[in-house]
């Protein structure tokens, strides 16, 4: 009789699998560097017409798909994050920019709801705006309809609270367990990393992430907890 287990494989700790995957990506940029030049040269001999066009159009993709391999990577990295204090009210005009430029038409579907003042928080602020960034897309790519989306700002004991809502026609199944679990995603460009991204930067920032799937108005609400004053995020780590 066979093992029921024997078709499962071996586990794989998870830092061989960071390690694997960061010298993945890191290959695979290498060669698409080399076709980079390799197509920029192609394209000086060629000169303007219709080849110097396509090669164009071939080094955008190529440029596209080096970026998606290095934020892959990123993932993994090592985090040595930068706090300063930020006000709170300039960090929000800049996330929406940042929502405006990447989501265009999508972005009307947000509806803003902050309530801050003049505070100032301390922050990296790449990476909180990344952490959102994640949070705010995933709430875009999963939208019903065209329901909208409310993205409420607002402190409270010390606390900044970011806080995405949207209408969900199903509950949301194991959500406590969101982000904890990387690569169990087959999803193009996803892969289970997002929401583990976001729990990463939490962790060195000394934040949280909080699911909640409420059945009585069928709303589902993904809420990011962050200190004003950081005592857990260490820039020299």
């Amino acid at each position: 009789m066979s093992d029921p287990d024997s078709n499962q494989g071996p586990d794989i700790p998870l830092p061989r699998l960071v390690g694997f995957v960061k010298q993945v990506t890191h290959d695979v940029r290498n060669g698409l560097n080399a076709i980079d030049l390799q197509a920029a040269f192609i394209a000086e001999i060629a000169g303007n017409g219709e080849v110097a066009d396509e090669l164009s159009k071939l080094r955008k993709i190529i440029g596209h798909v080096t970026r998606d391999m290095q934020d892959l990577s990123s993932r993994f990295g090592e985090m040595r994050p930068v706090i300063i204090a930020y006000p709170i009210e300039e960090f929000l005009e800049g996330l929406r920019e940042c929502v405006a430029e990447e989501f265009e038409n999508q972005a009307k579907r947000i509806i803003w709801d902050t309530r801050t003042g003049a505070e100032e928080m301390e922050m990296d602020f790449a990476l909180l705006t990344k952490a959102l960034m994640e949070l705010i897309r995933n709430a875009i790519f999963f939208r019903e309809g065209d329901q909208a989306i409310h993205l409420t700002v607002r402190l409270d004991s010390g606390d900044a609270i970011f806080e995405i809502r949207q209408p969900r026609a199903l509950p949301a199944i194991d959500a406590d367990r969101w982000g904890l679990e990387p690569l169990a995603s087959s999803r193009r460009g996803g892969y289970g990393l997002g929401l583990f991204y976001v729990r990463r930067i939490l962790d060195k920032l000394g934040g949280a992430l909080h699911p909640h799937y409420d059945p009585a108005s069928h709303e589902f609400s993904m809420r990011l907890t962050l200190p004003l004053r950081s005592e857990h995020a260490d820039s020299r780590s």
